[in-house]
């Protein structure tokens, strides 16, 4: 399980968006190889939430280098859906605008520009908001250290990831949400086309689909399927 302390809820990314600028739907991890002249590629994919679980206000895929210290901070994939006034007044501090709108979910398109490497998704989190904003609980879940490669002068895609709650019924048999999870699918085309609107235009012949792989994942934070 990702130790709670190395992620952080609204308030806390509101914080250092505050001192840092805005919070994008990619950061970086704080340690990276350092190249060694072997260049750098793209990783792209998409972030979002559920129709079906309005009170998700942040989705969040952690991953480092493998070459990198794990003491540090890991990067993330970020999107931030404002819940009620609070989410409201913490949107501006977010840089997640909504890519895509379809009836079964929404979000934004992720791309980091990377070292040559390997690296893995190593966490992921879950923030549900309800009470119109003003209750939060994060929700934390394993994926098991997916590794994925950048290469020099190369594009991968890693797939679309939407987060859903997972819903349960306590002792009295009332329902109550007892974890999250992100669904894995395969958006190449749209998301290419998303790619090419922020001005990268790799040839899709050259473009690593990693999202069939990923979709084959069921654990704890990933799933390759309707929930």
């Amino acid at each position: 399980m990702w130790p709670c302390h190395a992620l952080l809820p609204s308030f806390c990314l509101a914080m250092a968006a505050l001192v840092s600028g805005c919070v994008s739907s990619a950061r970086l991890p704080a340690s990276l190889p350092s190249g060694g002249g072997l260049g750098t590629g793209l990783v792209f994919g998409s972030i979002g939430i559920s129709a079906t679980a309005p009170t998700i206000e942040m989705s969040t895929l952690q991953f480092r280098a493998l070459a990198g210290d794990p003491r540090q901070p890991p990067g993330e994939f970020v999107f931030h859906s404002p819940v009620g006034t609070a989410g409201r007044l913490l949107s501006p501090l977010f840089d997640t605008p909504v890519d895509f709108s379809e009836p079964d979910a929404k979000g934004t398109l992720f791309v980091a520009r990377l070292p040559a490497g390997d690296y893995a998704l190593v966490g992921a989190a879950v923030e549900n908001a309800p009470m119109h904003g003003w209750a939060a609980h994060v929700y934390l879940a394993d994926p098991g250290a997916v590794p994925f490669r950048v290469d020099a002068g190369g594009t991968t895609y890693l797939g679309q990831f939407i987060s859903h709650l997972r819903v349960g019924r306590d002792a009295d048999r009332i329902p109550k949400v007892q974890g999250a999870f992100f669904v894995v699918g395969d958006k190449l085309e749209r998301d290419l086309a998303l790619l090419k609107q922020r001005g990268e235009r790799p040839l899709p012949p050259s473009v690593i689909n990693l999202a069939p792989r990923l979709m084959q994942i069921d654990n704890e934070a990933l799933r390759g399927g309707p929930p």
